[in-house]
């Protein structure tokens, strides 16, 4: 194979994600992992979210140690449309609550720093009220694995954050 060849080849194999380059000590699973974390996942003006989007982004977790606070979306799109329109695909966590699109929920904090939380929950929908758990599993400290049915499987969700 001549070298241009030999080049372009492993380019195309560079890019699709199948080899580091040298020395960067990145692998294929490594990397997959990362491109959950997105710095693109940035929310419309604080002035324009909800008084819980608000409390989720505000709370203080270093101190609390309760990771699945946060406002989160499947992607950074999602992120961008938050409390503007409605649309599926994200959450708005506190502490003791969860939004959903047509849903919101009240529990008790999870216990601090784990990685792992199962929340019981009481959730209103459709002025129904429900009894269920939530399952939260933080992959990273910028996504997470939301399960509300333990029956089918949970939706991965990046974090969202405010523009800096």
């Amino acid at each position: 194979m001549s070298r241009t060849k030999t080049i372009a080849l492993a380019a195309v194999l560079a890019l699709a994600g199948c080899v580091a380059h040298p020395g960067s000590g990145t692998h294929p699973a490594t990397s997959a992992r990362a491109s959950l974390v997105d710095p693109d996942a940035v929310l419309p003006p604080q002035v324009l979210l909800r008084e819980d989007t608000v409390t989720a982004l505000t709370h203080n977790r270093s101190q609390s140690r309760l990771a699945y606070v946060g406002v989160w979306a499947v992607d950074a799109d999602h992120c961008a449309m938050m409390d503007q329109t409605s649309f599926e695909g994200f959450a708005a966590i506190t502490p003791d609550s969860l939004r959903q699109p047509g849903e919101t929920c009240s529990f008790e904090p999870g216990a601090p720093g784990e990685g792992s939380v199962r929340l019981e929950a009481s959730c209103t929908r459709n002025r129904k009220i429900s009894n269920r758990p939530i399952l939260v599993e933080m992959l990273n400290s910028q996504s997470m694995v939301l399960s509300n049915d333990a029956d089918r499987p949970g939706t991965r969700m990046i974090r969202c954050h405010l523009q800096r």
